[in-house]
């Protein structure tokens, strides 16, 4: 679930070149597109925002993001979600719908979703689940 996923302790550039190493065998294979939140502040990476579960019959995915704690509060997670589905829903992509599986206890997260254009579906499987046509 968004935000259930713990900030990487090592958020160095080079941790995140080791993240993204695998992202191309992944993003090739139709599993994931993970791509990193940016600029770096300083020598530290602010976060990670992806796609991945991809549904081909149903034209959707899920979206998930982590952001380091010194870069939350100024837009960031939402700007970076609103940015990677805006795009997902256009074409060559071409997605009908990205969604989000966010802990009910995490109102950062839905605050993100909220932001991003995201509206809540309801309940299910324990979580919050958020949905942008």
């Amino acid at each position: 679930m968004a935000g259930e996923n713990p900030v990487p302790a090592d958020r160095s550039p080079d941790a995140a070149r080791r993240w993204i190493v695998g992202e191309s065998q992944r993003r090739l294979r139709g599993l994931a597109l993970d791509l990193v939140i940016g600029p770096y502040d300083g020598d530290i990476v602010w976060g990670e925002v992806g796609l991945s579960r991809f549904d081909a019959a149903m034209r959707r995915a899920e979206i998930g993001w982590w952001l380091a704690p010194e870069a939350r509060g100024r837009g960031v997670a939402a700007a970076a979600v609103d940015l990677i589905v805006t795009w997902a829903l256009a074409e060559p992509l071409g997605l009908r719908q990205v969604w989000a599986r966010i802990d009910p206890d995490n109102a950062v997260s839905s605050g993100v979703a909220a932001a991003a254009r995201f509206r809540l579906l309801g309940r299910a499987g324990g979580g919050e689940v958020w949905a942008r046509p």
